[in-house]
């Protein structure tokens, strides 16, 4: 392959991490560094995008929404006329064409709410490792935040990217899984055993759909766990090793039952890692305060990320401090 070549595909496999991830066009980014960088509208590009994104049988099964593949190639279609030194291909407009024949019209123009979508998530620049899931494009639905896929899990994501020796075969356990991407994440990255746990039923319907839109290399199964009222035995059956929690912490009233469920499984020889977005300082004080007075000798340590490669994009309109924590007993 020539460096064109190799460059060409980078390009595309930028575009493809984004589409896939369904990033908002504002924020998009259509080129590569650099002066010689081949162009997002150039013939060879537009069938590229077309092969890789739009026609790989992969995406084709797990679409992002009909109304972000119109929006994006509207745009795609529009730089290319606003530029005037390409054509805009025979499939390209085809495939435009059909789509919009079909595309429902947008809510704010009098369409349907928005409805959940699947969007998949690229564990490494190549898109070789992809996490696939079902999650709403609304902040809130049916009375809760879980439904979609949060920052926090993102940096969480990216750590355990950069590190994998810390789930290669091990007990993984999700505390608040949400829709369940980070756990699955963790299941493609070699851990032994991951159970998805939420205490919101609609979350965890959604959570083991997902984990059947993957292929996950180890049992990765979904468990209802109610922090207010749980069992002995369900503790024991979780046969945890690591625990992975993002984004928890946001509400006060659930630090207590969260601590309540910590103080059961994060023993000795367990390791939590936990991230979350710093919305309410005070918040975030009061848990790590508590959690401290709970569970005795528990130590707490932020993790630096100066050395994790950013895979995922976030949306820069509402991008917030995000922290990284390891929490454990001292081996004696």
């Amino acid at each position: 392959m020539s460096a064109q070549e190799d460059s060409t595909l980078d390009l595309v496999l930028l575009v493809k991490r984004q589409v896939l991830q369904m990033r908002q066009l504002r924020q998009f980014q259509w080129t590569l560094p650099g002066s010689d960088a081949p162009s997002v509208t150039s013939p060879e590009v537009q069938q590229a995008i077309l092969d890789h994104i739009f026609y790989d049988p992969v995406v084709m099964k797990h679409p992002p929404s009909p109304l972000y593949q119109h929006s994006f190639l509207k745009k795609l279609i529009a730089m290319i006329e606003n530029e005037g030194i390409h054509e805009i291909s025979d499939d390209l407009l085809e495939f435009f064409t059909d789509l919009m024949m079909t595309v429902p019209m947008r809510p704010e123009a009098g369409g349907p709410p928005l409805k959940p979508c699947f969007k998949s998530y690229c564990l490494d620049r190549n898109c070789d490792k992809v996490v696939t899931v079902m999650e709403e494009q609304t902040t809130i639905s049916s009375g809760t935040t879980g439904l979609r896929t949060w920052e926090a899990s993102f940096w969480l994501a990216e750590y355990f990217i950069a590190h994998p020796d810390l789930l290669s075969g091990k007990n993984v356990i999700d505390i608040g899984c949400g829709v369940g991407f980070l756990g699955i994440s963790c299941a493609m990255l070699d851990a032994k055993k991951v159970v998805l746990t939420d205490g919101n039923t609609d979350v965890l319907t959604m959570a083991k759909e997902n984990i059947g839109y993957n292929s996950v290399a180890c049992p990765t199964t979904a468990s209802l766990l109610d922090w207010e009222n749980f069992t002995e035995e369900q503790i024991v059956a979780l046969d945890a090793e690591v625990l992975i929690l993002s984004d928890l912490t946001y509400d006060p009233t659930n630090i207590v039952p969260l601590i309540t469920v910590l103080k059961a499984i994060l023993v000795k020889g367990v390791s939590a890692y936990m991230s979350s977005a710093i919305r309410n300082p005070k918040t975030f004080v009061d848990f790590f305060a508590r959690i401290k007075e709970e569970c005795h000798g528990v130590e707490i340590q932020e993790i630096p990320l100066d050395d994790v490669e950013h895979l995922f994009f976030f949306d820069e309109d509402s991008v917030q401090t995000v922290k990284v924590f390891h929490l454990f007993f001292p081996q004696s």
